[in-house]
Formats: C-alpha cells, structure tokens, sequence
C-alpha cells in the first residue's frame, strides 16, 4: 500500500480508501482501536473521530479567511467562509459536549494550500466529500445500534457539510455534483482515517505545518457577524419535530438558557438577547457598530425588516441586530414590518 500524495489526494472522492497507508494513525495518538473491528465501530470512536474532523475543518476556515487576499477570495466567499467555519465550530463544541475527545489540534497540509485558489478548492471539496461520506457511515452505524436520535443526528451535520460542498464547487466553476445520491465511500466511520493521515502526521508529499486550532473565541472573533443560525439536533427532540414547537421552545431559546426562556415566557412579547451581538446603525453588515447585545441585556424588538440577502434583522432600542447573530424568544409574528 501507498501513502496518499499530494497529487493523489487532490482527485478528490476517485481515491479508493484501500490507497492509503494504514501505519502511523493508533501510534500517533494512542488510538489502539482507531479501525472498525468486528460489528463496526463503537459510539466513542465515531464521536471522537467527528471531533478531529471538525477541528481539522475550523483550522483550515479560519487560515483560509485569514488567506482571502491571496486566495483572491471576493467579500461574498469570505462570508460563506465564514459561516463555513462558525458550523464547524458549533459541531465541534456540539460533539465535545456530548463526550467526544478530538485526538488531534494540530495539522499539516499541502504547501500551497492557503495561496494557490485552484488547490484551496480541490483539497477543500475532497475533504467535505469525505466528511460527508463518514457522517452518512456514522448515520448507517447509529441505526444499526438502535440510537435512531443520534443517527438523525449525524444526517443533520451531513447535510451541511453537503451545502459546504457545493459552495465550493461553486467558487471553483464547478457544477453541482448531480448525483441521485452521495456517494456512500465508507462502511464505517473510522474508513476515513487512512485517507486523511497526511494531514495528521505530515507525510504527505509537500505537506507543511502543523498549524494549530485558533480557538473558541478567536474563531467567534472573526467569524462576527455571520454566524449560522441554532436549529435544535435530533437528540433534544422529544417527539415532535420543530415546525411543532411553541416559539418560545425552540433552539434559538433552548441556547439561551432558563432565565432568557422565563423573561420570555412571562410576557410572550418579542425580545433578542446574545453572545456579544454585534448591534448596527442599519439593518446591514457594513453599518456602524451601535453597540452590543449579551445574554444578560435581553432586549425588546420594536421591528423588523428583511434584507437582501433574505436575512431579517431586528429593531431594538440600541439599533439593529440580523437574527441569526441573537437569541429570539417570544412571539415575533406581530412584531410590525419596517420598510427601510
């Protein structure tokens, strides 16, 4: 068997799993039973390999915004980007604190990645390709466990990582893939591990680093405003899927904790709160910072108008805070229309 090259890896989802060296990976990092053994892979090693596969995404996100003028990224791409890297944080801390453990922080990557576009896009649409293939074996392995709320779980982050596939194809010229499925690559979760050692240990041809996970809050930091919006996992459900819940349950209110749900629930008026909600002049990113919203300020929405890009931003006392940046909690359907 052979390592994985450069020049191998960047034909994307073509490389076969059986190409890839499978020496280096348990001794690295200790994993003794890193590869599926027996009925498949156990609960812990898919958590803890999800884990890895999503500190490895945050570290290249956060390079590659931090590369955007090398990568000749326009405003538009560096806010996919952006939202690219805040899911990836949240399925991280999402996994973390479910019991995974990633086994990796650091990782080595191509030489050129973060200033060749034409290599950034490859490698990044490969990697989504096999992200996406080890979450729908994660899926496949719940359901044959019995843990249907975690198997529909896994699908929930596949799915994004689908949309993170297509972006990029999009920003690399390339059509959607026009498959009638995904490609199911792997049987088990731990099947990937052999195709991504090069950037765990660096011995793939060209490969440089390590370069290390920024952090929670330097990755909020940058990532600012453009931030995904909270949906609640499968595993919080109970029996009802959320176009069935009452607005004042949702996910938005399920993250803000209990007292931001019974300041809510006591008047069922509409009202925002949020970790450091960027508050704007104007109902747009470009506007001037007014201020800020935490999730001790709860505030009360006065309005609320839709932008361009399809976002609704809300009116407070402050200014304007864009609804996937805050908490909502109360009833906003009567909350009067601002034409701007």
């Amino acid at each position: 068997m052979k390592s994985v090259s450069r020049r191998n890896f960047l034909k994307g989802s073509a490389i076969a799993a059986g190409t890839a060296g499978l020496v280096g990976f348990p001794q690295l990092f200790g994993f003794s039973q890193v590869f599926a053994q027996g009925e498949g892979d156990d609960p812990q090693t898919i958590l803890n390999l999800a884990a890895t596969a999503e500190t490895f995404a945050c570290v290249h996100y956060y390079t590659a915004i931090n590369s955007a003028e090398a990568l000749e990224l326009t405003e538009e791409e560096v806010n996919w980007l952006k939202a690219f890297l805040d899911s990836e944080l949240q399925h991280k801390l999402f996994l973390e604190a479910n019991g995974a453990e990633a086994l990796a922080t650091e990782f080595y990557v191509p030489g050129n990645l973060f200033s060749d576009r034409a290599t950034f896009i490859a490698t990044s649409n490969a990697a989504e390709n096999w992200f996406v293939a080890a979450y729908l074996a994660a899926t496949r392995r719940f359901a044959e466990l019995g843990e249907p709320l975690l198997a529909a779980t896994s699908a929930q982050v596949m799915g994004v990582e689908a949309e993170h596939q297509t972006l990029l194809r999009l920003m690399g010229g390339l059509q959607p893939s026009f498959q009638v499925l995904k490609e199911p690559l792997f049987w088990n979760t731990s099947e990937v591990v052999p195709l991504f050692q090069p950037f765990l240990d660096g011995s793939g041809e060209g490969f440089v680093g390590p370069a290390a996970f920024p952090g929670a809050d330097e990755i909020a930091t940058l990532v600012g405003d453009m931030g995904v919006t909270p949906v609640t996992p499968f595993i919080q459900l109970n029996g009802a899927g959320t176009l069935g819940m009452d607005n004042s349950t949702g996910a938005a209110v399920m993250i803000a904790g209990a007292e931001a749900t019974e300041a809510a629930s006591s008047t069922g008026a509409c009202t925002v709160s949020g970790d450091n909600a960027n508050v704007r002049s104007m109902p747009d990113i470009n506007a001037e910072v007014a201020g800020s919203l935490t999730m001790e300020s709860q505030a009360a929405v006065i309005g609320q108008t839709n932008d361009a890009d399809g976002f609704v931003w809300y009116q407070i006392d402050m200014g304007w805070v864009r609804s996937d940046a805050v908490t909502v909690a109360g009833d906003c359907t009567a909350v009067p229309m601002v034409t701007m």
